[in-house]
């Protein structure tokens, strides 16, 4: 059995996919022609192991240097925003997909992955993993409130608009959720700059960009020192105790986004949706879409208690020191 920790999800230089087994277990093409009419969300996500690789082995990214300082990406530099379609309209793709719902769109784009990692499932895991997010929110929470309520009046004195941000993501198995954060840019940023909300680009331009720049303008003076700070995430915790979201595990996507998905990385929708994960501790923003998604489904192929408890304490570090944070 390959080393888990080897784990690669993406397109080669030649357009195949390179994989290797994933600690909890995988599905692929044959098993996709045996299970029918069965879902492939309710199976990967359905009811092994402690410990896990190392998380600077985990976090490797063949695209980026050992050594060195990452670049904080901008549109000067020449970098893409996730939401800029600097191509033309690809003509092969089926508009009718804007229509279809997401969970139906899962279920047949899953089947045509090559190979799809699969989510630690043990009930162990499960009730230790919720027990963690309850409490850890929780005390999180109470200590964390009155400089909510202080965040909250700067929000409101800076510019107009509510001090809470809403919005539509994604989480395990493909359900949406009102996701909660402090807002951070102003409150018509879509009228003013709607070249950063333009979501229908190339496969290409999708992996290539990022899901932040740290000369966005559509950030005010307070959202950028929240950002800089990550203190604009802790309405994140309130996500938590619902059962929304997890501390621990990929971040939620927008579900305009995950449509452009590869297939395999579909694979992150097999667990709940987290607060931070590995990509949070291995560069942040500085990140490309497809760097992201390459380490948090390396994330779900080797979860165990362990590695999310190691995530968590090296959280801590990337927050103290704000690499990635803008």
């Amino acid at each position: 059995m390959s080393d888990p920790s080897q784990l690669r999800v993406g397109p080669t230089a030649h357009g195949a996919v390179s994989t290797v087994m994933g600690a909890h277990g995988v599905i692929g093409q044959q098993e996709f022609a045996a299970l029918d009419n069965t879902s492939v969300c309710q199976l990967a996500v359905g009811r092994i192991a402690v410990g896990g690789p190392a998380i600077g082995l985990l976090a490797s990214l063949p695209t980026r240097s050992s050594s060195g300082t990452i670049a904080r990406p901008t549109k000067e530099a020449g970098n893409i925003h996730v939401g800029v379609n600097r191509s033309p309209r690809r003509i092969d793709r089926d508009d009718s997909l804007s229509g279809e719902p997401l969970e139906r769109y899962l279920e047949r784009t899953l089947r045509q992955a090559t190979v799809l990692v699969l989510p630690n499932r043990t009930t162990s895991f499960r009730i230790s993993k919720r027990v963690i997010d309850v409490v850890g929110a929780f005390i999180l929470l109470l200590v964390t409130c009155p400089i909510m309520l202080v965040l909250a009046a700067l929000i409101r004195l800076d510019s107009d608009g509510p001090a809470m941000f809403r919005q539509s993501r994604v989480t395990r198995g493909g359900r949406t959720f009102r996701f909660y954060k402090f807002r951070t840019m102003y409150v018509d940023a879509r009228e003013r700059f709607p070249d950063l909300y333009n979501y229908d680009f190339s496969d290409g331009d999708f992996d290539s960009a990022y899901y932040k720049l740290a000369d966005d303008p559509r950030n005010t003076r307070v959202g950028r020192w929240l950002r800089r700070t990550t203190l604009d995430e802790l309405p994140n915790l309130f996500n938590v105790l619902k059962g929304d979201l997890s501390l621990v595990g990929p971040r939620p996507e927008l579900p305009e986004l995950v449509r452009y998905y590869q297939p395999e990385y579909l694979a992150c929708l097999f667990t709940k949706a987290g607060l931070t994960g590995l990509a949070q501790v291995a560069g942040r923003s500085l990140l490309t879409v497809r760097e992201r998604l390459t380490l948090d489904t390396r994330y779900v192929a080797n979860q165990t208690l362990l590695l999310d408890l190691r995530i968590l304490a090296r959280t801590v570090l990337v927050i103290l020191t704000g690499r990635g944070a803008f």
